[in-house]
Order: structure tokens, then C-alpha cells, then sequence
């Protein structure tokens, strides 16, 4: 069955939100074959640091792997479709949403992963990325568009935090393109057999207005 996550965000020092935690817990058997999508494909020391802290992380909350995987530029293309299609859990790294999507690209996954027939979890950046259609601003302050992964029609911005005001005003301009969903770092979106459940705090903004759900 296919279970979508995309997290807001992780915390640094604790890790998974109270949260999310009983349901990553239902979902995710123990001894399952997860692997991991990285962002910068060639940023090998910070990849396995995030891998190991990961790993961690799953372990404090009572989930552990019979095997584990890092997707990066150190295999080649084919090994790499061959990974996910025998794993039980893939998980999208956070950190530049476009460059990430380029390399996802790069190794020809987009149908891999629309066709993987399992758990898929995004945090911050490879949430956004699992959606259709990504728009955000990005670090020169232009706005970014492109066609993501497609495993669901939504938009969202994480990390929303009503006291970074030049982040709620990325957020309204991006909402006059794309009516977006911002999720604080603690709220997060389960997406099983279509049925799509925003858990925690959210808000709907469209035409620079937000909707309190």
C-alpha cells in the first residue's frame, strides 16, 4: 500500500516529533529495507553523518532496519532503481528543494518513485519536492517553479513560523501562484489510499490569505 509523509521538519537534537511518531510506528514494520535520497549528491561526509543520525532516530523510537541504503553519486543509475524497488521505506533528505530535484532527475527516478508501492517520507525540502508542481522562493529572493515528483497535488512551504515575517511574506507571494499549505515544523501530512490527513497546526493561504483549518 502506499503511504505518503511529508514532514515539516526534524528536530535537530530530539529528532521525530511526539507527533508523527505513533504512526511512523503503525506504518513502518521492524526489520524493513529503507533507503535514503540525499540532496547533494556529492556532499559524501555530510550524507553519511545524516544517514547514521537517521538511523538514530528511527532506532529511539523503536523502529529498526534489516538493511539500510544512502542514494547518492557514489552509485550509478542503475544500482540506485534496483535499491528502491526492493525497499519497504524510501525517505527524502531536506536541504535545497531544486538542487534536489535535479539530481533526482539526473538519475531518472521521477517514474521509479511514482511507481514504488510502499512508504515514502519527505522532510522539508524532499516533501516539497513530492508533490506535482513546486513553488517557493528561493535564496535570490525569485521565485523557483518546476514539475516535481507527482505523488500528490498539493504545494506546501515548512517550517512556517509566524515570527520570521520575511518568510510569511515568500509564503503570500508564492500563494498569488500556487494555493500553498504551511505546515510549523511540528505538523505534518499523511497521505494512505488517496485519503490525505493534515495532522497538527496548518494553515491554507491562497491570494495572499490565510485559512485557519
Amino acid at each position: 500500500m502506499k503511504i505518503y509523509y511529508l514532514l515539516s521538519g526534524i528536530d535537530k537534537e530530539k529528532g521525530f516529533y511526539k507527533s508523527v511518531i505513533d504512526y511512523l510506528k503503525k506504518d513502518i514494520k521492524n526489520n524493513s529495507v529503507i533507503s535514503f535520497i540525499s540532496c547533494y549528491f556529492d556532499n559524501y561526509e555530510k550524507n553519511d553523518l545524516y544517514h547514521n543520525n537517521m538511523i538514530k532516530n528511527f532506532s529511539n523510537i523503536g523502529i529498526n532496519f534489516k538493511e539500510t541504503y544512502l542514494i547518492d553519486g557514489r552509485l550509478d543509475k542503475e544500482k540506485t532503481r534496483k535499491i528502491i524497488n526492493k525497499s519497504d521505506v524510501i525517505y527524502i533528505i531536506g536541504g535545497n528543494p531544486y538542487i534536489e530535484m535535479e539530481n533526482i532527475k539526473s538519475y531518472n527516478l521521477i517514474d521509479t518513485l511514482r511507481e514504488f508501492n510502499g512508504i515514502v517520507i519527505g522532510v522539508s525540502a524532499g516533501s516539497m519536492n513530492m508533490c506535482n508542481n513546486v513553488c517557493y522562493i528561493d535564496e535570490e529572493n525569485n521565485i523557483k517553479e518546476y514539475e516535481g515528483i507527482g505523488l500528490i497535488d498539493i504545494n506546501i512551504a515548512p517550517h512556517l513560523d509566524f515570527n520570521n515575517i520575511d518568510y510569511l511574506k515568500e509564503i503570500f507571494r508564492v500563494s498569488k501562484i500556487r494555493k500553498t499549505i504551511a505546515l510549523p515544523n511540528e505538523s505534518f501530512i499523511r497521505i494512505a489510499n488517496k485519503n490525505i490527513q493534515i495532522i497538527g497546526e496548518h494553515y491554507i493561504v491562497e491570494n495572499e490569505t490565510i485559512n485557519i483549518s
